[in-house]
């Protein structure tokens, strides 16, 4: 296989990892570069990298790297959440740690992948070393005259967590598919459940959603977060997601299930807001609720 065909490769498993939108290529065929929009979920953040795609690699030369920028993300869900203030953290790649992602670039290209492609490898590293020397997402700012709502919505969810997981199927259309709830998962009085179910196209994801929809307690949850996977008759994979107001947890969910090799299965996370902010531990707990939703479903493993 020649390298350009290598390229083309490594560029359709970026966008199978983190969506087509997610890699904005060249105009110019003949310039070989790209932009990959990658989010590094633990900090609400996303990286914005130029790429470049030497002829000779990635047989004898590295791909070169560009900064372009950096998004502080946890500031956007003031638009879904409001009664909120984000305070922007400024999210700045020093010459020091310049000078380290592209050694490690060429490390990643020379020893660990033995020089085959590399930029998905290094992208999970590079979110890794951010994580350890930016900033954590700051806590959000209620505002005085949505504190009292919230924290009344709050002393709801436990309650009302039962119901919702347990009404699914008497609701369900006789045209959707079957859906499998998963066990609820709660810290600090936020609640995660999942939802699982086979499906063969759009329209099923659709009726999916809507049956779980028809469910106030789901529909008045702060997200349901959804995810799919289909595979078509000749062989490709149609997938998507969407996030929901939760910045890059859709992303995070279509992960999961292209790391599992999930075959026509979507996944909804329905997450009840508890009043304290989770940072990081919010999206362990939406894969968390996935997988064991996935895994207790017996759907795995399966077409």
């Amino acid at each position: 296989m020649d390298n350009r065909q290598r390229q083309q490769d490594e560029i359709l498993a970026l966008e199978a990892i983190f969506g087509a939108h997610a890699v904005e290529k060249s105009g110019n065929p003949d310039e070989h570069t790209f932009i990959l929009h990658a989010p590094i979920d633990t900090m609400e953040a996303q990286l914005d990298l130029r790429f470049h795609l030497p002829d000779s690699y990635p047989s004898d030369t590295p791909p070169v790297f560009e900064w372009v920028c950096a998004h502080d993300m946890s500031a956007r869900l003031r638009e879904s959440s409001p009664g909120f203030i984000y305070p922007v953290r400024q999210l700045v790649l020093s010459d020091s740690m310049y000078d380290m992602a592209s050694t490690e670039l060429h490390r990643v290209w020379d020893e660990e992948m033995c020089r085959d492609v590399a930029v998905y490898s290094w992208v999970v590293w590079l979110g890794e070393y951010l994580s350890e020397r930016w900033p954590q997402p700051l806590d959000p700012i209620p505002l005085p005259k949505d504190s009292v709502a919230n924290v009344a919505r709050s002393s709801t969810i436990t309650n009302d967590t039962q119901s919702a997981t347990s009404s699914t199927q008497s609701t369900k259309p006789d045209s959707a598919p079957n859906i499998f709830t998963g066990p609820p998962l709660e810290m600090k009085k936020s609640v995660f459940v999942a939802h699982v179910a086979r499906v063969r196209s759009a329209d099923d994801v659709r009726a999916v959603r809507d049956t779980l929809l028809q469910d106030k307690k789901i529909a008045q949850a702060t997200h349901n977060i959804l995810a799919y996977r289909i595979t078509l008759d000749n062989g490709s994979v149609s997938q998507d997601n969407d996030d929901d107001g939760e910045t890059a947890a859709g992303k995070r969910l279509g992960h999961l299930l292209h790391l599992l090799n999930a075959q026509n299965l979507v996944v909804v996370v329905t997450r009840w807001y508890g009043g304290t902010h989770l940072g990081p531990d919010r999206f362990k707990l939406i894969n968390n609720a996935a997988r064991l939703a996935l895994d207790q479903s017996g759907l795995l493993g399966k077409s």
